[in-house]
Protein backbone atom coordinates (compact mmCIF):
# COMPACT_ATOMS: atom_id res chain seq x y z
CA UNK A 1 0.00 0.00 0.00
CA UNK A 2 2.95 2.21 0.99
CA UNK A 3 4.53 1.50 -2.36
CA UNK A 4 1.99 2.39 -4.63
CA UNK A 5 0.93 5.57 -3.09
CA UNK A 6 3.03 7.90 -4.61
CA UNK A 7 2.44 6.53 -7.78
CA UNK A 8 -1.08 7.33 -7.00
CA UNK A 9 -0.27 10.97 -6.02
CA UNK A 10 1.25 11.86 -9.48
CA UNK A 11 -1.56 10.20 -11.63
CA UNK A 12 -3.93 12.57 -9.34
CA UNK A 13 -1.45 15.56 -10.14
CA UNK A 14 -1.23 14.49 -13.76
CA UNK A 15 -5.25 14.73 -13.94
CA UNK A 16 -5.41 17.23 -12.11
CA UNK A 17 -3.07 19.65 -14.81
CA UNK A 18 -5.05 17.85 -17.72
CA UNK A 19 -8.15 19.74 -16.46
CA UNK A 20 -6.94 23.03 -16.06
CA UNK A 21 -5.21 22.97 -19.74
CA UNK A 22 -8.20 21.71 -21.15
CA UNK A 23 -10.28 24.42 -19.75
CA UNK A 24 -7.77 27.36 -20.43
CA UNK A 25 -7.44 26.07 -23.74
CA UNK A 26 -9.82 28.49 -25.66
CA UNK A 27 -8.58 31.05 -24.26
CA UNK A 28 -4.80 30.42 -25.05
CA UNK A 29 -5.70 29.77 -28.81
CA UNK A 30 -7.25 33.15 -28.64
CA UNK A 31 -4.56 34.66 -27.55
CA UNK A 32 -2.33 37.22 -30.01
CA UNK A 33 1.28 36.72 -29.12
CA UNK A 34 2.11 39.69 -31.49
CA UNK A 35 -0.07 42.17 -29.83
CA UNK A 36 2.12 42.11 -25.96
CA UNK A 37 4.09 44.91 -26.27
CA UNK A 38 7.09 43.53 -24.96
CA UNK A 39 7.27 41.35 -28.25
CA UNK A 40 6.24 44.49 -30.87
CA UNK A 41 9.22 46.15 -28.91
CA UNK A 42 10.90 43.14 -29.71
CA UNK A 43 10.40 42.66 -33.19
CA UNK A 44 10.77 46.33 -33.87
CA UNK A 45 14.39 46.40 -32.34
CA UNK A 46 15.02 43.06 -34.96
CA UNK A 47 14.15 45.39 -37.38
CA UNK A 48 15.76 48.15 -36.89
CA UNK A 49 18.74 46.32 -36.70
CA UNK A 50 18.06 44.27 -39.81
CA UNK A 51 17.87 47.89 -41.64
CA UNK A 52 21.22 48.98 -40.19
CA UNK A 53 23.18 46.07 -41.22
CA UNK A 54 21.36 46.13 -44.52
CA UNK A 55 22.23 49.45 -44.90
CA UNK A 56 25.89 49.62 -43.83
CA UNK A 57 26.48 46.10 -46.09
CA UNK A 58 24.92 48.45 -48.94
CA UNK A 59 27.25 50.91 -47.81
CA UNK A 60 30.33 49.21 -47.72
CA UNK A 61 29.30 47.25 -50.92
CA UNK A 62 29.12 51.38 -52.67
CA UNK A 63 32.47 51.88 -51.17
CA UNK A 64 34.20 48.61 -52.24
CA UNK A 65 32.79 49.28 -55.55
CA UNK A 66 34.15 52.83 -55.50
CA UNK A 67 37.28 51.56 -54.17
CA UNK A 68 38.40 48.25 -56.42
CA UNK A 69 35.73 48.90 -59.23
CA UNK A 70 38.41 50.66 -61.28
CA UNK A 71 41.18 48.37 -60.51
CA UNK A 72 39.12 45.14 -61.21
CA UNK A 73 37.95 46.67 -64.27
CA UNK A 74 41.83 47.46 -65.37
CA UNK A 75 42.48 43.89 -64.32
CA UNK A 76 40.23 43.02 -66.82
CA UNK A 77 41.26 45.35 -69.14
CA UNK A 78 44.79 43.75 -68.90
CA UNK A 79 43.81 40.18 -68.78
CA UNK A 80 41.77 40.84 -72.24
CA UNK A 81 44.77 42.62 -73.64
CA UNK A 82 46.76 39.70 -72.51
CA UNK A 83 44.73 36.47 -74.17
CA UNK A 84 44.57 38.72 -77.45
CA UNK A 85 48.32 39.41 -77.48
CA UNK A 86 47.97 35.60 -76.77
CA UNK A 87 45.97 34.68 -79.42
CA UNK A 88 48.33 37.18 -82.15
CA UNK A 89 51.81 35.07 -81.12
CA UNK A 90 49.99 32.20 -81.81
CA UNK A 91 48.94 33.36 -84.94
CA UNK A 92 51.92 34.59 -86.02
CA UNK A 93 53.80 31.50 -85.13
CA UNK A 94 51.56 29.52 -86.98
CA UNK A 95 51.91 31.95 -90.10
CA UNK A 96 55.55 31.77 -89.57
CA UNK A 97 55.63 27.83 -89.32
CA UNK A 98 53.49 27.93 -92.98
CA UNK A 99 56.10 30.50 -94.69
CA UNK A 100 58.89 28.42 -93.60
CA UNK A 101 57.73 24.76 -94.96
CA UNK A 102 56.34 27.07 -98.03
CA UNK A 103 60.09 28.50 -97.92
CA UNK A 104 61.47 25.25 -97.92
CA UNK A 105 59.16 23.77 -100.54
CA UNK A 106 60.26 26.61 -102.57
CA UNK A 107 63.71 26.60 -102.19
CA UNK A 108 63.65 23.05 -102.87
CA UNK A 109 62.11 23.40 -106.03
CA UNK A 110 63.96 26.28 -107.44
CA UNK A 111 67.15 24.27 -107.11
CA UNK A 112 65.64 21.39 -108.70
CA UNK A 113 64.82 23.74 -111.73
CA UNK A 114 68.10 25.50 -111.32
CA UNK A 115 69.82 22.51 -111.78
CA UNK A 116 68.14 21.26 -114.69
CA UNK A 117 68.41 24.64 -116.31
CA UNK A 118 71.89 24.28 -116.22
CA UNK A 119 72.93 21.02 -117.27
CA UNK A 120 70.52 21.60 -120.16
CA UNK A 121 72.28 24.62 -120.97
CA UNK A 122 75.56 23.33 -120.31
CA UNK A 123 74.54 20.25 -122.87
CA UNK A 124 73.56 22.80 -125.66
CA UNK A 125 77.07 24.66 -125.46
CA UNK A 126 78.60 21.62 -126.17
CA UNK A 127 76.19 20.82 -129.12
CA UNK A 128 77.48 24.71 -129.50
CA UNK A 129 73.06 24.91 -130.03
CA UNK A 130 74.18 28.57 -128.69
CA UNK A 131 70.16 29.79 -128.78
CA UNK A 132 69.17 27.24 -126.48
CA UNK A 133 71.90 27.25 -124.19
CA UNK A 134 71.71 31.22 -124.13
CA UNK A 135 67.43 30.68 -123.22
CA UNK A 136 67.89 28.35 -120.35
CA UNK A 137 70.42 30.40 -118.57
CA UNK A 138 68.10 33.36 -118.94
CA UNK A 139 65.80 31.09 -117.16
CA UNK A 140 67.49 30.59 -114.85
CA UNK A 141 68.15 33.92 -113.61
CA UNK A 142 64.16 34.51 -114.00
CA UNK A 143 64.05 31.97 -111.09
CA UNK A 144 67.35 33.21 -109.53
CA UNK A 145 68.40 36.86 -110.51
CA UNK A 146 71.76 36.17 -108.17
CA UNK A 147 72.51 32.97 -109.98
CA UNK A 148 76.53 33.09 -110.41
CA UNK A 149 76.26 29.84 -112.65
CA UNK A 150 73.53 31.64 -114.98
CA UNK A 151 75.57 34.81 -116.15
CA UNK A 152 78.93 32.50 -116.27
CA UNK A 153 76.96 30.38 -119.08
CA UNK A 154 75.74 32.93 -119.89
CA UNK A 155 78.71 34.69 -120.81
CA UNK A 156 80.12 31.80 -122.75
CA UNK A 157 77.47 31.36 -124.90
CA UNK A 158 78.09 35.15 -125.98
CA UNK A 159 81.36 35.15 -126.63
CA UNK A 160 80.99 32.33 -128.46
CA UNK A 161 78.48 34.37 -130.26
CA UNK A 162 80.65 37.17 -131.08
CA UNK A 163 78.72 38.94 -129.01
CA UNK A 164 81.19 40.95 -127.40
CA UNK A 165 79.71 43.62 -125.21
CA UNK A 166 76.77 41.44 -123.73
CA UNK A 167 79.60 38.47 -122.70
CA UNK A 168 81.94 41.63 -121.06
CA UNK A 169 78.20 42.72 -119.35
CA UNK A 170 77.32 38.86 -117.80
CA UNK A 171 80.99 38.44 -116.90
CA UNK A 172 81.16 42.28 -115.03
CA UNK A 173 77.70 41.62 -113.31
CA UNK A 174 79.24 37.93 -112.37
CA UNK A 175 82.11 39.86 -110.76
CA UNK A 176 79.52 42.50 -109.35
CA UNK A 177 78.20 39.46 -107.44
CA UNK A 178 81.48 37.57 -106.74
CA UNK A 179 84.66 39.75 -106.90
CA UNK A 180 86.44 36.81 -106.42
CA UNK A 181 85.07 34.85 -109.46
CA UNK A 182 88.53 33.67 -110.71
CA UNK A 183 86.59 31.90 -113.80
CA UNK A 184 84.85 35.37 -114.69
CA UNK A 185 89.07 36.99 -114.29
CA UNK A 186 90.13 35.23 -116.95
CA UNK A 187 87.60 35.02 -119.46
CA UNK A 188 87.50 39.03 -118.81
CA UNK A 189 91.65 38.82 -119.04
CA UNK A 190 91.97 36.83 -122.65
CA UNK A 191 88.18 39.30 -124.37
CA UNK A 192 90.73 42.10 -122.89
CA UNK A 193 93.49 40.31 -124.65
CA UNK A 194 92.16 39.76 -127.89
CA UNK A 195 90.54 43.24 -128.22
CA UNK A 196 94.69 44.20 -127.46
CA UNK A 197 93.89 46.06 -124.63
CA UNK A 198 97.10 44.92 -123.14
CA UNK A 199 96.97 46.72 -119.80
CA UNK A 200 93.44 45.10 -119.28
CA UNK A 201 94.38 42.31 -119.75
CA UNK A 202 97.06 42.60 -117.25
CA UNK A 203 95.05 43.81 -114.81
CA UNK A 204 92.42 41.08 -114.92
CA UNK A 205 95.46 38.47 -114.86
CA UNK A 206 96.91 40.49 -111.62
CA UNK A 207 94.08 39.67 -110.25
CA UNK A 208 93.57 35.99 -111.07
CA UNK A 209 97.11 35.07 -110.17
CA UNK A 210 96.32 37.07 -106.53
CA UNK A 211 93.40 34.89 -106.18
CA UNK A 212 95.10 31.72 -107.55
CA UNK A 213 98.78 31.93 -107.15
CA UNK A 214 99.60 28.21 -107.80
CA UNK A 215 98.26 28.16 -111.36
CA UNK A 216 101.78 28.21 -113.55
CA UNK A 217 99.82 28.64 -117.17
CA UNK A 218 98.42 31.85 -115.59
CA UNK A 219 101.78 33.04 -114.90
CA UNK A 220 103.10 32.38 -117.99
CA UNK A 221 99.95 34.53 -119.82
CA UNK A 222 101.15 37.68 -117.90
CA UNK A 223 104.59 37.65 -118.63
CA UNK A 224 103.00 37.41 -122.52
CA UNK A 225 101.14 40.57 -121.61
CA UNK A 226 104.38 41.91 -120.13
CA UNK A 227 106.31 40.92 -123.65
CA UNK A 228 103.98 42.15 -125.78
CA UNK A 229 104.20 45.74 -123.95
CA UNK A 230 108.15 45.25 -123.86
CA UNK A 231 107.87 45.29 -120.15
CA UNK A 232 110.72 42.48 -119.87
CA UNK A 233 111.95 42.87 -116.40
CA UNK A 234 108.07 41.83 -114.86
CA UNK A 235 107.48 39.50 -117.72
CA UNK A 236 111.03 37.40 -116.04
CA UNK A 237 109.95 37.54 -112.81
CA UNK A 238 106.24 36.25 -113.95
CA UNK A 239 108.01 33.10 -115.95
CA UNK A 240 110.39 32.35 -113.06
CA UNK A 241 106.63 31.90 -111.01
CA UNK A 242 105.81 29.94 -113.41
CA UNK A 243 108.93 27.69 -113.22
CA UNK A 244 108.80 27.31 -109.75
CA UNK A 245 105.82 26.16 -109.37
CA UNK A 246 106.56 23.78 -112.62
CA UNK A 247 110.05 23.44 -113.22
CA UNK A 248 110.15 20.62 -114.94
CA UNK A 249 108.19 22.08 -118.07
CA UNK A 250 110.08 22.65 -121.13
CA UNK A 251 108.00 25.13 -122.48
CA UNK A 252 108.42 27.42 -119.29
CA UNK A 253 111.84 26.82 -119.20
CA UNK A 254 112.43 27.68 -122.90
CA UNK A 255 110.71 30.83 -122.12
CA UNK A 256 112.47 31.69 -118.93
CA UNK A 257 115.92 31.31 -121.01
CA UNK A 258 114.44 33.50 -123.94
CA UNK A 259 113.68 36.29 -121.42
CA UNK A 260 116.99 35.91 -119.08
CA UNK A 261 118.40 36.81 -122.45
CA UNK A 262 116.49 39.79 -123.57
CA UNK A 263 117.09 41.56 -119.58
CA UNK A 264 120.64 40.82 -120.36
CA UNK A 265 120.47 37.98 -117.64
CA UNK A 266 123.63 35.89 -118.18
CA UNK A 267 123.43 33.43 -114.86
CA UNK A 268 119.94 33.28 -114.85
CA UNK A 269 119.78 32.50 -118.50
CA UNK A 270 122.12 29.38 -118.56
CA UNK A 271 120.90 28.03 -115.11
CA UNK A 272 117.35 27.95 -117.25
CA UNK A 273 118.84 26.49 -120.30
CA UNK A 274 121.04 23.82 -117.77
CA UNK A 275 117.05 23.09 -116.31
CA UNK A 276 115.94 22.72 -120.14
CA UNK A 277 118.72 20.39 -121.13
CA UNK A 278 117.90 18.38 -118.52
CA UNK A 279 113.98 18.02 -118.32
CA UNK A 280 114.01 18.01 -122.34
CA UNK A 281 117.96 16.66 -123.78
CA UNK A 282 116.17 16.16 -127.36
CA UNK A 283 115.28 19.99 -127.58
CA UNK A 284 115.75 21.22 -130.73
CA UNK A 285 116.33 24.57 -129.58
CA UNK A 286 118.79 24.12 -127.37
CA UNK A 287 121.76 25.13 -129.77
CA UNK A 288 119.85 28.06 -130.74
CA UNK A 289 119.18 29.20 -127.24
CA UNK A 290 122.84 28.19 -126.36
CA UNK A 291 124.58 30.56 -129.38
Amino acid sequence: MFSILPFILILIALAIVVVVVVRKLPQLTLLDVDSIPEVQIDKKKDEYLKKRVEKSAEAFKKKRQQLFGPLVKKLKEIQLSFRQYVGRVQKKILEDAKKRREAVTTVAEKTTDLLSLRQDGEYAIEQKNWDVAEKKFIEMIKIDPKDKDAYYGLGKVYREKGEKKEAEEAFEFLLQLDANHDDALMQLAEMAKESGDIERAIGYYERGVLLEDNKANRFIGLAELFLELGKNEPALEAVRQAVDLEPQNPKYLDMLVEVSVKCGDKGSANEAYQQLRMANPDNNKLAVLKD
